[in-house]
């Protein structure tokens, strides 16, 4: 019963998706299978989206992608690609730009880095060439891949001063970092052999530079930003691999 709640209870976190009552220390013990409990249903949501859009609008369904993804998330994930947007524009020390991660209101760099984030997620929806089992594929891995990148933010650096979240989530997943890579190789493409490990590290060093260690707000960041960027890297390799041969 335990394990149930905390597979549920990914579901639950990382989601809008009614699952009932869970259990909280369940859902942090079993978070290292996020990326592929959270990942396989919600890239199916996605496709299920993009293929009930395409009668009614045509082309255009590949832009249901965008609002579909962060309404399914509950917004959560943007909220800290906001939040982190400002706290990387303060020009102060890392405590400073803690109390702006913290602070409500939004500011300029909230607002700048998610219209960068809006960009690339309409080049990487526009790459879509149909929508049929490469979508679905190209989905799934990148749903999966984006949360293993982000939750490896949480598992291999220490938290920010003051992250208690931050701090529960790294002390069950530190040991279990290796969990989440072997759970994303059967997602890893040639398109995103390289993407990954690089975003990884990208998002490593800000947290570190920015923040002084991992939290909540950069594994959201992470996830948010990762998402489109791997959706483009699986996209165009199942194009040459698949509508290419097939």
């Amino acid at each position: 019963m335990r394990v149930l709640k905390g597979i549920l209870g990914q579901l639950s976190f990382f989601t809008i998706i009614p699952v009932g009552k869970t259990d909280f220390e369940s859902t942090v013990e079993y978070s290292f299978l996020a990326p592929l409990i959270v990942g396989v249903v919600t890239g199916s949501i996605d496709f299920l989206a993009l293929f009930l859009a395409k009668p009614l609008i045509g082309n255009l369904s590949v832009l249901v992608l965008i609002p579909v993804v962060e309404i399914v998330r509950g917004f959560n994930h943007l909220d800290g690609l906001l939040d982190f947007g400002d706290a990387l524009m303060i020009r102060g020390n890392v405590e400073e730009r803690r109390r702006a991660l913290k602070d409500f209101s939004i500011g300029t760099g909230g607002i700048g880095i998610a219209i960068v984030y809006l960009i690339v997620f309409y080049i990487a929806v526009r790459t879509i060439p149909r929508i049929g089992v490469t979508t679905l594929l190209s989905l799934i891995s990148a749903e999966v891949l984006s949360r293993s990148v982000g939750l490896l933010t949480l598992a291999i650096m220490k938290p920010m001063e003051g992250s208690n979240l931050g701090k529960m989530f790294h002390e069950k997943l530190r040991r279990k970092w290796p969990a989440l890579i072997i759970q994303s190789l059967p997602f890893i493409t040639p398109g995103t052999l390289i993407l990954m490990p690089v975003l990884l590290a990208t998002f490593t060093l800000l947290g570190k530079r920015v923040l002084g260690g991992s939290s909540g707000d950069l594994t959201g960041m992470t996830i948010t930003l990762s998402f489109p960027l791997l959706l483009l890297g699986e996209n165009k390799c199942l194009q040459f691999l698949f509508l290419r041969y097939f």
